[in-house]
């Protein structure tokens, strides 16, 4: 009888460290840089295994015989990963599957970069307040494209924002659509089994229980937290979960599971301890330099550096100070608002795309990565009366500022026993070590399932080189050797002991 192999052959393997520093090594995808094919049958199934799929934003499953779809797409679209995928479609027994470009509904065709973190400032605040757009430019035009052609019975559309996109654009919107570029058909986020990463996603909302208070720090300089009731910890649960984008911030989940005079009661107890720091230099647009945006009472108080986007955001803070929102509590728009957290190990940032794209978030799947906390600002609800309001006097109606960040550890205390729980070590998820999770991925194909393909290059953090001078005040230099795969070796020599050339 052969003896069965020990549970460590279950588990992904620990983290490369570098000696002299904690946070996990750089790890670079480079199975993207495979060769690729124009062969339209080898591609076949690829997008079969994604027509499948249902969790998650790049989920197109549960597609029914008498579906019309419609899928909207970006001048960037890759012409035979649209075609793989729309066959799979059919197959799966979709009537018909019809596309149209976001051109095509009068949105303006521009080339984005990552460079420019600044534009989630501008990109979002003028549709808001100079044409009533509730969500974005997109969505409003897809209301009035879909209120001429209601024989359409699902539409997929938007890289991010889901409910909000159901929510400006109707209840056909069945999901996003992350398919546009050839790196998004092949990336192992997209085919990431989902019954693992609902398990995942499970795990993480089961954490948050039986909070009473909540600390987040990163090295990139975030020490914020904020404290829970017991009350509160039992409305949190209620709106926590969403898809790879778990609510962990106590305040988000309540708005989004509960009607306003909830939100604003609780917000008046919860908001007088929620004080801090967030630091860091990336967003859903891209990167800036070094921000810290510091937050007093659940509001900010001052925001440093950051260069053009720290004078952007300075100025709305300033613009909107004396306003007062219906449901919230105090004067002003400057809310602490999100800290959620992704939960797909498989996700990295765009390597093909980040400094060229036709879709104005270009740096959105860095923040679905599992660990990664995306931080957001600003007042927002879906109440009808505090929409009214904002549109009359030509104010936000979302959060839109973000700061993400990359090595945090999010700490939970425990009402029970007093105890800190963390939900994310060093940037690693915890929940992926869970028992269950490790039991469930070697049953899926195994532990490698729960391993990070991408872990950023952050110097003096888990790299060689010095975060302030190599780093902080342009991250974009950094980034775009990253993305060339640079590191790769010094990494390896690093790890070796030996000195980087």
């Amino acid at each position: 009888m052969t003896a069965p192999l020990p549970i460590d052959d279950f588990r992904p393997r620990a983290p490369e460290i570098i000696p002299g520093f904690k946070y996990p090594a750089h790890r670079y995808p480079a199975y993207l840089r495979a060769e690729r094919t124009d062969d339209l049958d080898e591609l076949m199934p690829i997008a079969r295994t994604h027509v499948r799929s249902r969790y998650g934003r790049s989920g197109l499953g549960d597609i029914q015989p008498d579906d019309k779809l419609l899928i909207i797409t970006y001048p960037h679209q890759n012409e035979i990963v649209f075609e793989a995928i729309r066959r799979a479609m059919l197959e799966e027994g979709a009537e018909r599957v019809d596309r149209i470009d976001m051109a095509d509904l009068g949105v303006p065709t521009k080339d984005y970069s990552a460079a420019d973190g600044w534009r989630e400032i501008t990109d979002r605040l003028r549709p808001m307040v100079e044409e009533s757009v509730e969500f974005n430019l997109s969505a409003a035009a897809l209301k009035r494209y879909l209120e001429d052609r209601p024989d359409y019975t699902a539409v997929y559309a938007g890289e991010a924002g889901r409910r909000h996109w159901k929510r400006a654009a109707g209840k056909k919107v069945r999901n996003n659509w992350l398919f546009g570029t050839y790196e998004d058909f092949i990336s192992r986020a997209h085919s990431w089994p989902d019954e693992l990463w609902r398990q995942v996603d499970i795990r993480v909302v089961e954490q948050l229980d039986d909070a009473a208070e909540v600390r987040i720090t990163s090295p990139e300089g975030t020490d914020i937290g904020w404290k829970v009731t017991e009350h509160q910890s039992e409305l949190w649960q209620k709106g926590a979960w969403q898809s790879g984008h778990i609510m962990a911030s106590t305040i988000q989940g309540i708005r989004f599971a509960h009607p306003v005079e909830t939100f604003e009661r609780e917000a008046e107890i919860l908001f007088p301890t929620l004080n801090g720091v967030v630091g860091g230099t990336s967003n859903h647009t891209g990167y800036f330099p070094h921000i810290q945006v510091h937050v007093e009472g659940g509001m900010i108080s001052r925001i440093e550096g950051g260069g053009r986007y720290g004078e952007l955001w300075r100025e709305v803070v300033d613009r909107y100070k004396d306003v007062k929102y219906p449901g919230f509590p105090y004067k002003g728009w400057a809310y602490f608002n999100d800290s959620s957290i992704g939960t797909n190990p498989k996700s990295y940032r765009h390597i093909e795309h980040i400094w060229s794209y036709t879709d104005s978030w270009t740096n959105l799947p860095e923040r679905a990565m599992a660990g990664v906390i995306h931080f957001g600002f600003g007042a927002e609800h879906w109440d009808q009366d505090f929409l009214k309001f904002a549109k009359e006097h030509r104010l936000p109606t979302m959060h839109f500022p973000h700061v993400h960040n990359l090595m945090c550890t999010y700490s939970v205390r425990k009402r029970s026993t007093g105890e800190w729980q963390d939900v994310i070590r060093d940037g690693r998820l915890t929940a992926l070590d869970d028992p269950d999770v490790v039991r469930l991925a070697s049953s899926l194909g195994g532990p490698h399932l729960l391993e990070y393909d991408w872990i950023p290059a952050l110097p003096g953090i888990n790299h060689p080189g010095d975060y302030r001078t190599d780093y902080a005040n342009d991250p974009v230099a950094w980034i775009t050797r990253e993305q060339r795969g640079e590191f790769v070796d010094s990494v390896q020599k690093a790890l070796r002991g030996e000195p980087s050339a």
